[in-house]
């Protein structure tokens, strides 16, 4: 029986990326979860921010958030992709969550949706 963990991944894009690029790299990072047959529970842009130190000669940078269910083994194929667009993602990481934490995001983002939120 295979066993469906919760992941939080959070990544770091050029300020510069336009929309088709954000949305190339959004929809692998997507694919990988669903085509593992995992879940994606929250999937958001967060905010483009000043970074607290310069990374490949950007000062700024645009945040994203993924919260999903999914096989341990997808992590890895999530960060393969991240690191295929090594020259559009500038940074990220990735957590393991308990369920708890992930159905409160779930429901929170939700409700931010609800509310004319992002």
């Amino acid at each position: 029986m295979v066993r469906f963990n919760f992941y939080e991944t959070l990544y770091l894009t050029r300020p510069d990326l336009s929309e088709d690029e954000a949305h190339r790299v959004n929809e692998r990072l997507r694919e990988s979860v669903s085509n593992s047959g995992g879940e994606m529970m929250r999937f958001e842009k967060w905010d483009e921010r000043d970074l607290a130190y310069r990374i490949a000669d950007y000062t700024r940078g645009v945040y994203y958030i993924m919260i999903y269910r999914s096989e341990p083994s997808v992590v890895g194929e999530i960060e393969k992709n991240l690191r295929f667009f090594n020259t559009d993602v500038l940074r990220f990481i990735t957590l393991n969550i308990t369920e708890e934490k992930a159905l409160a995001e779930k429901g929170s983002s939700e409700i931010r949706s609800n509310n004319g939120g992002i």
